[in-house]
Order: C-alpha cells, then sequence, then structure tokens
C-alpha cells in the first residue's frame, strides 16, 4: 500500500546526471550562462559496488553479462526487493512491489509488472551472490515508464519512519520532482512488519549515500527555488551572503503558520510545496515554497530564528529525523521537527555557530543544548580578536533577539581596572529594550578580557520585576567559564527561582572569572511598584541589582570586589542585607558606591556598621549626597584604619564637630604603609581646623603626589586656610582644586597673591565666590592675567557684587589677552541670578581680548544676558577672527533672532570652530518675547484671548520666526561639519578632564583625548564608541592603527588623530608612565611661560593666509 501525493516525469537521463552537493556554500547569480545549466552525463567509474540483496539472485550466468556503468547497467543492478503491505480493497486485494537499484527506487503495482522489467526479481529470496544485468533488459527510461513510481536516489530528499497514526510500519519517501525546480514529490511505503521497514530504510539510506558519494566529484547546480531564496537572503541580509549555506529539508509537523487558526493542522499542507533550511552568520532561516494550480511558484513565507536562540537539538546520527527548538528570551519556545539526509551537516552547521558567535562560551553550555546520541564535537579554542568574541556575540544576539544596536565603548584609561567595557545609554530611544539588554548581558557572560564593566546611566527598568522561569530552557549559570568557581545547591535555587535581572547579574560577575569592578550606577534610579495581589496598595520593592550582589559576595565565588550602586533606589531590606554581608565578610570588598541613593539618617548608621568592618580593604567608598547624615565623630573612628583608601567621597554626608581631624592620612611609622589618596571629597561639611592641618601636612609627603582631586565646596573655608592650601599645592602640581562656595575674602586675600606669583594647581574651581569688595575681584583678574599654572579654570557665578564697572571690563579683557597658559574657561554667571549679571552687557566688549589670544581652546560663557547689549559687533568681531578656540558655549543669553544671525554669520567665518552648542529654549525665548511683545502691541494681556485676525498674524509671525530660528540652525551645523572636515581640525587633541566638563553630545568622534602625566593607571586610550551590529566592521580586526598625520603644539594644543577606516579599530599605544611628561611639568614647575612651538607658528601662519 502506498499514497503518492506527486509524481513525476521520468526522465533518467537528466535525472541520473544531475548533481546534488549536501550544502551551498556559495550560491551562484541567478543569471549565469545558460550552458552551465546544461546537464552532464556521468563519467565511467569503476567504482560502483553493487549490494547483493537476499531478496534476489541472478538469472543469467555472472559471466553473460558487463560489469560496466552504463545507464542500462546501473537500472538492471538490483539491490533490493520485496513487497509492500498488501492493501486490502472491495474488489480484489492490491499488492505492490518495491525495488532499489543503484540509480533509484522504483514501485510497481504488483510482483508480475516488476519481473516483467527486472528478471532478477523472479528467482529465490535466499540467493545472496553479486548480480549481474541482463543483456536483455529494457533501458531505464522503459523500466520508469512502466513503473508506478520512479524516485532517482540522486533527488531524494529524505527517508524517514513515517509517525501517523495508523496500525502499520511505514516509511516516508522525499524527493525532488525536477532538480531543476527543485519541488517536492512524496510516497508512503507501508510494510508488514517493523523489520522489513528498518531494513529497507537501511538499504535506501545507503543506496543514497553511495550515490552522494559518486557525484561528490563533479559539479552541482542549484536548483531555481535555491537560487530564488539565495537572491532573497543576499538582498535582505547583504552582509552576510558569504556565510550562505542552503540545505532541503521536510517538516515533520507543522510549524509557524502552517496550522489553522484554531491550531488544528491544515489538511494537505506539504502539497505542492518544498522546504529549504538557510543559515547566515547569525540567522537560520524556514523557506516553505508552494506552488499554484496552474504550476506557477509563489513567493515563499520566510521563518527566521536567531543562531543563538537555539535552546535544544535532539539528533541521532543514525537517523535522518532531528529536531530544532528555539527560544527568545520571555517568548514561548519554537520547535522544528524536521527531516533531511544532510541532517548530520545542519547540526554540524548549528553547533559550528554556536561556537563561532560565542567562543567565550564553555563547552559545558554546548552539552545542555546539542543532545546528538553517537556522535561528539570538538570544542575549537576561542579566537582573540574583538574583545574575546564579544563583538561577533554582541551582533548575534542582537540578530537574533531582533533589536537594534547599542552604543558601547572600550575605555583604556583613567580606569583602575582595565580595560572596561560601558554600556552607553540609548540616544535614539528613551531606554533601552529587554531584549537589546539581554543580548549585552549574555554576550558579556564568560568574557574574560574585560575587567571593569560600567553600566552607568544606563536604564534597566524593562527588566524590573520581570520573570522567565515558566518557560526558561536554558540552564542556570552556576559555574565559572573554567569551573573553579561554583554556587552551592542552595544558592542555585536562589538563583534558579529569581527574576530575569538576578539571573544575568549572576551569570556576568560569575560567569567571568576576570571582572574585578562594576558599576550600576543609575540603573533603577526609581523605586519599582509592584502591585499587591488583591489589595490596593502597592509594595515598593528595593534595588534588584543588589541581591545578586549581595549573594555573590557570600558566597566568595567572585572575582568582583568592587560594586558601584550610586544612583539606585536602595530599600530598607537591601541596607539591611549589605550590612549584614559586609559584617559577615570582613576585609572583603575594595569598594563600594552608595551614593544618592535615598537613604535615611538609620540606613546610613545600619550601612556604617557593615562598612566599618572593611575598613581595612576599602579603596573605594562613595557616601555622598543621601537623605541622611552620619556623626563626623562616627566616621572618623572608621577613617583612622583606611590606610589603603584611594577616593572618598563623603559630600553632604557628615555632621558635627569632632576633637581633633577627621582622620590623618600620613604616617610617621616606617612600620606603616603610607598613605595614597587620589580623590577626597568632603564638600558640605564645616571642616575643622585639625582636619584642614592633617591634610596641609599631608600635601607636604611625597605620597601627595598621587592626589588629583580634592573637593572642599561649601566647607567654610576663610582666606586664611585657602592661602595655607595654595602654599602646601605649590607651582603647577597636577591637582584639581574645588573651592566654591567658600568666604575666601574672609580673614585674607594673600591666596590670589599666590596665585599672580604662579603658586597654584592646574586645575582650579572658584565657582559661586561673592566678593564683596569689588577691588578683591579686580585683584583676582590682574593675578589670572600674569599666571602661567593654571589650564583649567572655572569661575561660574564668581564677580564683583554689583554690575561690573568700565575698569573691571577692561581687567577681564587684559586677562583674555595676556594669558597664554589657560587652555580651559567657564566663565557663566549663575541663571538664578541672571537680573544681576554680573558684567552682563558689558561682556561682549570685555570679551574683546580674545581676538589675539591663541592659545585659549574651550571657552562657556551662558547666563550673562549678552543680548541685552544692542551692539554685538565686538563679540562676532571675536568669534571672526579668533585662532585658538575650538569650542564656544553661548547659551542662555537672550539673543534675539537679527543678534542670533550676526553671531551664526561670525562663526561662518571662523575656520577653527568644531563645538557650538545650541539649546532649544533660546528659541523658546524668542517666541516668548515675540509674543509678548505682539501681546503689547495690542494693548492685552498674554491670558487674554485674540481675535481670529490677530492670533493668525500671531501665528504666522511665530511659524516664520520658527523657521528663520531653524534655518539659521542648520546653518551652523553645516558650519560646525565643514569645520570638522578639515583635516587641520583633526589634529585637536584635549585633555580627558576637560572633555568630560563640556556639554556637547555632537562632538566628533576622531576628537583624541591628550594623553597626560596625570594618567598613572592605563596608557592606552578609549576606544571608539561604536554600533554593535555595524556589519561593516571586519570581523578579523587588523593589528591598531596609528595616525597618518601628527601635529603637537607643545603637548598642549592640537595633535592629530585621523578617522579610522572601516573595518579598524584605532587603538593608539604609548608607554606608560608614573610621572607627568618632563616637559609639560617643568614648564609649569619652573614658572616660565608655555611657548608656542615652531609646528605652532607654522599652522598659525598657514591659518591666516
Amino acid at each position: 500500500m502506498s499514497q503518492v501525493s506527486s509524481a513525476s516525469e521520468t526522465d533518467v537521463t537528466s535525472s541520473y546526471s544531475t548533481r546534488r552537493r549536501s550544502t551551498l556554500s556559495k550560491i551562484r547569480p541567478p543569471d549565469f550562462a545558460k550552458q552551465d545549466l546544461a546537464r552532464q552525463l556521468s563519467k565511467a567509474s569503476s567504482d560502483y559496488t553493487e549490494v547483493a540483496s537476499s531478496s534476489t539472485r541472478p538469472t543469467t550466468p555472472s559471466g553473460g553479462g558487463s560489469r560496466g556503468t552504463s545507464l542500462s547497467d546501473k537500472a538492471a543492478t538490483v539491490l533490493k526487493s520485496g513487497p509492500l503491505k498488501e492493501e486490502s480493497s472491495v474488489l480484489k486485494n492490491k499488492k505492490e512491489y518495491l525495488v532499489l537499484t543503484p540509480a533509484g527506487l522504483f514501485k510497481f503495482r504488483n510482483r508480475l509488472a516488476a519481473i516483467e522489467q527486472f528478471p532478477q526479481v523472479a528467482v529465490p529470496t535466499s540467493a545472496v551472490e553479486a548480480l549481474s544485468p541482463v543483456e536483455t533488459i529494457a533501458s531505464f527510461q522503459e523500466i520508469g515508464a512502466k513503473a508506478e513510481a520512479h524516485i532517482p536516489l540522486e533527488r531524494i530528499v529524505s527517508i524517514f519512519k513515517d509517525e501517523g497514526t495508523k496500525p502499520c510500519f511505514g516509511l516516508e519517501v522525499w524527493w525532488k520532482e525536477s532538480c531543476a525546480a527543485g519541488f517536492f514529490a512524496n510516497i508512503e511505503l507501508n510494510f508488514s512488519h517493523p523489520g522489513d521497514r528498518d531494513d529497507w530504510l537501511k538499504q535506501i539510506q545507503y543506496a543514497v549515500r553511495q550515490k552522494t558519494k559518486a557525484l561528490a566529484a563533479d559539479d552541482s547546480i542549484p536548483s531555481e527555488l535555491e537560487l530564488d531564496l539565495a537572491c532573497i537572503l543576499e538582498a535582505k541580509y547583504p552582509h552576510q551572503s558569504a556565510h550562505l549555506d542552503i540545505f532541503p529539508v521536510v517538516p515533520r509537523r507543522p510549524f509557524g503558520r502552517l496550522r489553522s487558526n484554531n491550531g488544528e493542522i491544515k489538511k494537505g499542507w506539504r502539497e505542492n510545496s518544498s522546504f529549504y533550511m538557510a543559515f547566515s552568520k547569525n540567522i537560520c532561516f524556514l523557506a516553505h515554497f508552494t506552488r499554484s494550480p496552474t504550476g506557477q511558484k509563489v513567493n515563499p513565507s520566510i521563518v527566521q530564528y536567531g543562531l543563538v536562540t537555539i535552546s535544544k537539538v535532539n539528533a541521532h546520527t543514525h537517523d535522518e529525523r532531528f529536531d530544532l527548538v528555539f527560544r527568545l528570551p520571555l517568548d514561548t519556545p519554537r520547535k522544528l521537527e524536521l527531516s533531511s539526509r544532510h541532517h548530520r551537516n545542519i547540526v554540524s552547521r548549528l553547533f559550528k555557530s554556536d561556537t563561532y558567535l560565542k567562543p567565550a562560551w564553555p563547552l559545558s553550555t554546548r552539552r545542555e543544548i546539542f543532545l546528538v546520541e553517537g556522535d561528539s564535537h570538538q570544542m575549537p579554542l576561542p579566537s582573540g580578536e574583538d574583545y574575546g568574541g564579544f563583538k561577533r556575540t554582541l551582533e548575534a544576539f542582537l540578530e537574533g533577539y531582533h533589536s537594534v544596536s547599542v552604543q558601547w565603548k572600550v575605555n583604556w584609561r583613567n580606569v583602575k581596572y582595565a580595560p572596561e567595557f560601558q554600556l552607553l545609554p540609548s540616544t535614539d530611544t528613551p531606554k533601552y529594550t529587554a531584549y537589546q539588554l539581554l543580548a549585552v548581558f549574555r554576550a558579556l557572560r564568560f568574557n574574560d578580557f574585560f575587567k571593569s564593566l560600567s553600566f552607568r546611566g544606563v536604564d534597566f527598568s524593562a527588566l524590573s520585576n520581570v520573570f522567565d522561569n515558566s518557560c526558561r530552557m536554558e540552564p542556570t549559570v552556576w559555574l565559572s567559564r573554567t569551573g573553579k568557581r561554583s554556587l552551592t545547591r542552595d544558592e542555585f535555587e536562589v538563583v534558579e527561582k529569581s527574576s530575569v535581572l538576578f539571573q544575568e547579574v549572576i551569570a556576568m560577575l560569575l560567569g567571568s572569572e576576570s571582572i574585578r569592578h562594576a558599576d550600576f550606577t543609575a540603573v533603577l534610579p526609581k523605586a519599582p511598584v509592584v502591585p499587591t495581589p488583591g489589595s490596593s496598595p502597592t509594595v515598593h520593592q528595593g534595588c534588584e541589582v543588589v541581591p545578586p550582589v549581595v549573594l555573590l559576595i557570600r558566597s566568595l565565588q567572585s572575582r568582583c570586589k568592587s560594586i558601584i550602586l550610586n544612583g539606585n533606589y536602595i530599600g530598607h531590606v537591601d541596607v539591611s542585607e549589605i550590612h549584614q554581608t559586609l559584617q559577615s565578610q570582613p576585609n572583603y570588598l575594595r569598594g563600594l558606591g552608595l551614593s544618592r541613593c535615598q537613604l535615611d539618617e538609620m540606613s546610613m548608621i545600619t550601612l556604617w556598621e557593615g562598612i566599618h568592618e572593611q575598613r581595612q580593604s576599602l579603596e573605594h567608598l562613595e557616601l555622598s549626597s543621601n537623605f541622611g547624615c552620619l556623626e563626623a565623630s562616627r566616621v572618623s573612628q572608621t577613617l583612622w584604619d583606611t590606610s589603603n583608601l584611594r577616593r572618598l567621597d563623603l559630600s553632604s554626608c557628615l555632621k558635627g564637630i569632632i576633637d581633633g581631624p577627621l582622620f590623618r592620612p600620613w604616617t610617621t611609622s616606617p612600620y606603616e604603609d603610607p598613605w595614597s589618596l587620589e580623590e577626597v571629597d568632603l564638600s558640605g561639611w564645616k571642616i575643622n581646623f585639625d582636619t584642614v592641618s592633617s591634610f596641609v601636612r599631608y600635601l607636604e609627603v611625597d605620597e601627595s603626589s598621587c592626589l588629583r582631586h580634592l573637593k572642599l565646596n561649601s566647607c567654610g573655608i576663610s582666606g586664611e586656610v585657602a592661602t595655607a592650601i595654595f602654599c602646601r599645592i605649590g607651582s603647577g602640581r597636577d591637582i584639581h582644586l574645588y573651592l566654591n562656595s567658600n568666604p575666601l575674602e574672609t580673614g585674607s586675600t594673600d591666596w590670589v597673591d599666590l596665585i599672580h606669583g604662579n603658586e597654584a594647581p592646574k586645575r582650579l574651581h572658584l565657582d559661586m565666590i561673592e566678593f564683596k569688595h569689588e577691588s578683591n575681584f579686580d585683584k583676582l583678574l590682574t593675578a589670572l592675567a600674569d599666571n602661567n599654572t593654571i589650564e583649567l579654570l572655572s569661575l561660574v557665578g564668581t564677580g564683583p557684587p554689583g554690575r561690573a564697572s568700565p575698569k573691571t571690563s577692561s581687567l577681564f579683557s587684559a586677562f583674555l589677552e595676556k594669558n597664554r597658559t589657560l587652555r580651559y574657561l567657564d566663565f557663566s554667571g549663575y541663571s538664578g541670578k541672571l537680573e544681576d549679571a554680573h558684567l552682563g552687557w558689558g561682556l561682549s566688549g570685555a570679551l574683546g581680548g580674545l581676538k589675539s589670544n591663541k592659545t585659549l581652546r574651550q571657552l562657556r560663557i551662558r547666563n550673562h544676558d549678552m543680548g541685552a547689549a544692542e551692539d554685538i559687533t565686538e563679540l562676532c568681531r571675536v568669534i571672526a577672527q579668533n585662532q585658538g578656540l575650538a569650542m564656544l558655549d553661548m547659551q542662555n543669553n537672550n539673543f534675539d533672532h537679527h543678534q542670533f544671525s550676526k553671531v551664526i554669520h561670525a562663526l561662518e567665518l571662523n575656520r577653527q570652530i568644531i563645538s557650538f552648542p545650541i539649546s532649544s529654549s533660546d528659541r523658546d525665548h524668542v517666541l516668548a518675547k515675540e509674543k509678548q511683545a505682539f501681546s503689547k502691541s495690542l494693548k492685552k494681556s498674554l491670558k487674554g484671548s485674540l481675535g481670529k485676525s490677530d492670533s493668525a498674524r500671531l501665528n504666522s509671525m511665530l511659524e516664520w520666526l520658527r523657521g528663520h530660528w531653524d534655518s539659521e540652525v542648520k546653518k551652523a551645523e553645516d558650519i560646525l561639519q565643514r569645520n570638522r572636515d578639515d583635516y587641520l581640525n583633526q589634529a585637536l587633541e584635549l585633555d580627558t578632564e576637560f572633555l568630560s566638563s563640556w556639554d556637547d553630545a555632537q562632538l566628533p568622534s576622531w576628537l583624541s583625548r591628550k594623553p597626560s602625566g596625570r594618567d598613572t593607571t592605563r596608557a592606552r586610550d578609549s576606544m571608539i564608541s561604536m554600533s554593535s551590529t555595524s556589519s561593516m566592521l571586519n570581523e578579523n580586526p587588523s593589528s591598531p592603527m596609528l595616525s597618518t598625520h601628527k601635529r603637537s603644539f607643545s603637548g598642549r594644543g592640537f595633535a592629530v588623530a585621523s578617522e579610522p577606516a572601516i573595518h579598524v579599530y584605532t587603538v593608539e599605544e604609548e608607554e606608560s608612565s608614573t610621572n607627568p611628561s618632563p616637559g609639560i611639568v617643568g614648564a609649569a614647575r619652573t614658572g616660565s611661560p608655555v611657548e608656542i612651538s615652531h609646528n605652532d607658528q607654522l599652522w598659525m601662519r598657514k591659518r591666516t593666509r
């Protein structure tokens, strides 16, 4: 009994000579020459070895027939024959007969029909000797014509056991009707006994393999459907066409849309169809081609699955059936039950793809996915390029999860543990989706390249309180990559039942054995609100990042001992867990950040008790800007023993008065390790004299040379104390000193004289200093004009007590003209006191000194109401003629649209400025002002209603104004782009801290960060920020590309860094140095002015021309 879904016409020569290969690693274009499509007759071969079946024997002597390999000889050679299961009917019984030859499989109406074509079939079934062909037998074409079904072996797609519900033992045979077209036909062969079925299955599969081997040496031509599929996929995924492999498959169960709306299987869902599985670099496609009743092919329906979403592969080496289970996180599994004679190649392709796309993942993870009986896979060593395989893994996960790219970079400088992976906040959308975050987390899983992870400012709320345990098939990570670190059974069960975010944090920090530091700043800033079942109140949960971190600290199985949780909501339960963990594991943590976590005073006290137990190991502690404060006496008891401390931030955290210093960061004992503070922030606490003396004493010892930031804002520091600090800092020390909002005019102004005498640091913040006497402010401007040590200066909100006099404006202009050291100046007004702007309209003229200044690179002058001046000609001259500025920020100065147009025109004449931020608030101010003026002209209040004509006039005027403003903004953008494209400007090189202080999201990517002597941690620059799914990046990045243009302005100004070419990462390496550059420090410490080099002068002359 058999059922044929589609019969094929016999074309022996065409079918036999057709060549088929198991994989199509490269698809020919559809317009290849017609002669390439011509079928080639098979060559004579002596490699065929006919195998006699137990059911046939020769009817002629073996010597009477040729053993040649002609078509007729092959057709006459019978490998096996036998009856199918008898089919009973009302009229008569039908017992069909099956014959297998080295060239094809034949089904006849009965045994007599088979004997007519194959006389060998008439012999007793006990003969086992080799058969010889009969000379009088009909040709192969005649045989196919007289058989009910003829299946050329080279066209067989798959043969497998029937999985239907009929009480019989059957086989399904699928083959291509025509190699040129590629559509499938199938037949069901039913046997009376399972042994017969299994024997026939083995014999047919063996014959197909022998036929495939015989044809392997010849070229094969893809079918039309395969070519169509290749064209479709290459058009959609052009960057992955080189990785395209196509296999014909047979689905054993419906998938995707093949089911009806009610979920039942559609009738005849495989008729007039063909199915192909294609693999690109990151995606697996399953294409379903159908044929219309008129015989025309219909566009295929294609289902795609990410290769990294494969959850289970069930297969057997001797069974063509195999099952694939794909699953997206937070979704239900998708199962494909398939069959193909290429099943081994398909499983091997999946395994190799998993290995290639996730090279850092250990072999144990693949053993849980690939359940292949009778076969074993070798695990190749992961390659070392693209950050230990991170880039390709991230790209594969993003494409597999149908997500757009994320923005990230690799930091080498200014990080304690380099290299550091940093995920940047999304710029295209308010936050990343759950799938984007999961793609990043899983790409980082088991990665041993990075030493630090930073998610600063990235919103994790898409994964907040998300669980995926009901349908999850992926195993829970409880082992590290090498298996050296693991969770206990109890810990594993906790992770197994936890949220997705909990599990991913565990997988990242436990799976990788290289992570030392993790920054989760502001990932969950708000308290999550979870509805309570059956009640209206809500329950505020804590930060979901805290529980996995606590579990890992308790387990002692993670090498990550520095955790930053700043800016997150930390609940009382979290505080209790952290407190207990820190007390149970003394001296374990090296870094802890809990600033801006909305902690009340009781929570602060509880946390400090745990921090006290970590005092001897802590190197980094942040606990600033919380709701509660700590008594300074309590903090002092802990800080006296924190000799390993490097960074301390207790701003807005301390209260009370203590006897003696808060801590003494120096020692006179040779048996104690010296302190090596790098950053100290005690802002907001009225510092006592003993603590100041302790700092002053520390600044005198050699160990203080590593101190980079000293923040004493709003600490009640008088002029006398400031003078003592300036004296100890000395001339040109590479330190950033913050003295904002202190009464520095009280007691003494000798610190101003020290600035005049170059006894000042390189970076100085004097914001919000309210001078009571204009003479003292004028004295400061005079000192700054002659100073040659300060490179970064901030005077935000600092100025004379009233509106500036002409003398003050003149001194400010002289300061800008004479100073040759300053690189960064922020002289913005305080936005809350705009009506009392210190220089106001006079600032436009006071900036005249900039016309001859060629060393200042960054200038910010916000909130000075310069628009109040009717004439801004001098300001426009400065912008047009200045030859040093690269970045200028003049936002919130209330320019009207006429003044704004003049400023943009002046900007057009400047060919060096590459950053000119423009805020929408400036345009809004102009529109609001125009509304007010229009209403005033009508003598009506803004709140009153306007008539139709007046309203139309106002709207028309505002629309024109808005369009005019936007056109000017567009013009400014074009000017900036012109300047950025100028290769001379691409030499700009700024200090990392200067760039970090500049607020402009449109800064060009080629902008280089200046190597600084104060960078003692790493000597390699940050990598470029890149799109993770940028398909244009080379899979094997070449060696670091050095810049082809090099210019240096005495190490301070511009230095070329050419834009990296496609396919290449730019990594500029330099020797690590623990001391500042001799040229820079020498000039600074000796007090001599920084001279412009010969190269600078040449560059300036070129610019002047």
